[in-house]
């Protein structure tokens, strides 16, 4: 973590830190404001915020911070419950947070992670790491075959495959055709007016043959042909009556033909009626999608068909992952015991070196896969208990320490909340040490209350809590060395030298 930028967070207003890559010591008095940069870490590691964090009489904190990459984060929080994380201007979830920013937390509270991964811990001593995510890959190929078979031999095979059959045959026996609806609702609609139409036509036909409408016309158009041979200018009057006259003629015939051929028989409106009572029927039962249900129907037959066989390939698929699996998981538990005890001597050896002499610490790997337990006892003849019944939180604070010392791989920000509580000078000197053994391989940042920690800091930040117009707030500032001096001497409880440093 490059640096920290801090706005409206429980005491701070606005604060910023660059950090270095090495060992980060940040000291204060209690109760000025340490706990509200370890929040803002915290923050954007991917913890659950909470409203209660916000500064008073502001309506939204916000933490950003850049990271190697270089990768920006950006965390707010809003009184309102609405609380957004970004990276790289990108808006993510928790969870993405969490995996991008590599930043792991130890502290008093945090000792309950040394519970939860001990399997873990001896895993990455054992470089295990990869042989244990393809187990867990293979196991899930393993739950989800045995899934999938649990549900095929769950389906009762004769019933449904004699049902599927059924509605099968009903739609083939109904002989449903695609656009058969929109003819058969045509023809239904000519049928059942086939009556009243035959009658029109047959009054039609009347009129155009011998109706005395008709007979007025020709006899108009004799008349008019007679005034032709007067006079020439109604030639064209009568050449258009008489093509009118034809005209109506051909409709006399067509009408006529039509008559002829209107066919309005009953038993074609009955079965008319029958196939658009079978088409509904189908519809009823299977919706109007009528053809998908069908390739559906068709396909769960082939499907049932086929049952036994998949199967039978299941449990075979079944069988050869479960060997598999048993090879891996024997494999894993094999290195577990083995290295189980040099993993327990390297840290022997470094409890000895946190002024633990006397510890004892063992790592018991079961038989069955995944067994394994951390026993820890911190007193000479006292029989090592499993770790979740020690009750010092400080020896386990440095269990966990020796633990991180090991395991370091240089990739993560450790972040170490006054970790040396509960314990002595000598053993806060020998608990720098090893801060400072960790510095080297990764970035590490440590408040703490002892000397002898914040003397080995590659960069030290003091954090004060101020008073301003009846407003109380936090600023962070890096200490020079000779304003690191002033700070020995406050932790110390001297008196500050005469000369005093103004703090930026």
């Amino acid at each position: 973590m490059k640096s920290l930028k801090i706005q409206n967070l429980i005491l701070v207003k606005h604060a910023e830190i660059h950090f270095g890559k090495a060992l980060n010591i940040l000291t204060g008095e209690t109760g000025s404001g340490k706990s509200a940069i370890l929040s803002a870490i915290r923050l954007i590691s991917g913890e659950r915020a909470d409203v209660s964090c916000i500064r008073n009489g502001s309506d939204f904190a916000v933490i950003e911070a850049v990271l190697e990459g270089p990768i920006f984060i950006r965390r707010e929080i809003h009184r309102s419950g609405k609380n957004r994380c970004f990276i790289d201007d990108q808006q993510v979830n928790l969870s993405t947070l969490k995996e991008k920013t590599n930043i792991e937390m130890v502290d008093q509270s945090s000792s309950s992670t040394i519970f939860s991964k001990q399997k873990q811990m001896l895993d990455t001593f054992a470089n295990l790491t990869n042989d244990v995510k393809a187990f867990e890959h293979s196991y899930s190929e393993e739950k989800a075959i045995e899934f999938q078979l649990d549900k095929l031999q769950q389906i009762p095979k004769e019933r449904e495959l004699e049902w599927a059959q059924k509605d099968l045959s009903l739609i083939e026996e109904t002989n449903w055709q695609p656009a058969e609806e929109e003819k058969l609702a045509e023809e239904h609609h000519f049928l059942t007016h086939a009556q009243e139409l035959a009658e029109k036509m047959s009054s039609i036909a009347f009129l155009l043959n011998e109706g005395t409408e008709l007979t007025a016309l020709k006899r108009a158009h004799t008349m008019l042909d007679q005034c032709v041979r007067v006079d020439q200018k109604l030639a064209i009057a009568s050449q258009t009556m008489k093509s009118a006259l034809l005209e109506l003629d051909e409709v006399a015939q067509e009408v006529q033909s039509y008559s002829e051929r209107l066919d309005g028989d009953p038993k074609r409106l009955a079965y008319v009626e029958s196939r658009i009572a079978a088409i509904e029927s189908l519809k009823r039962r299977f919706g109007s999608e009528i053809k998908q249900q069908k390739e559906k129907l068709i396909e769960t037959i082939d499907h049932l068909t086929h049952l036994d066989a998949q199967i039978a390939e299941l449990q075979s698929q079944l069988e050869l992952i479960k060997e598999k699996n048993l090879v891996l998981a024997d494999s894993i538990t094999s290195k577990r015991k083995e290295y189980a005890r040099p993993f327990a001597l390297n840290v022997l050896e470094e409890l000895k070196n946190l002024n633990i002499p006397h510890a004892q610490f063992e790592i018991e790997v079961g038989t069955a896969f995944g067994d394994v337990q951390f026993l820890f006892s911190a007193n000479a003849g006292v029989q090592p208990i499993p770790l979740e019944q020690c009750a010092s939180g400080g020896e386990l604070s440095r269990l966990l320490l020796a633990i991180k010392t090991i395991l370091s791989d240089g990739e993560s920000t450790l972040v170490f909340d006054e970790i040396d509580s509960n314990v002595g000078g000598h053993t806060a000197a020998v608990l720098g040490q090893k801060l400072k053994r960790l510095a080297e391989k990764r970035q590490v940042i440590c408040v703490t209350h002892f000397v002898q920690v914040a003397k080995l800091a590659d960069d030290h930040f003091l954090v004060s809590k101020n008073e301003e117009n009846g407003n109380t707030y936090t600023t962070i500032a890096k200490l020079s060395d000779q304003e690191k001096e002033i700070e020995y001497h406050r932790m110390l409880g001297d008196k500050e030298p005469a000369s005093t440093c103004q703090l930026f």
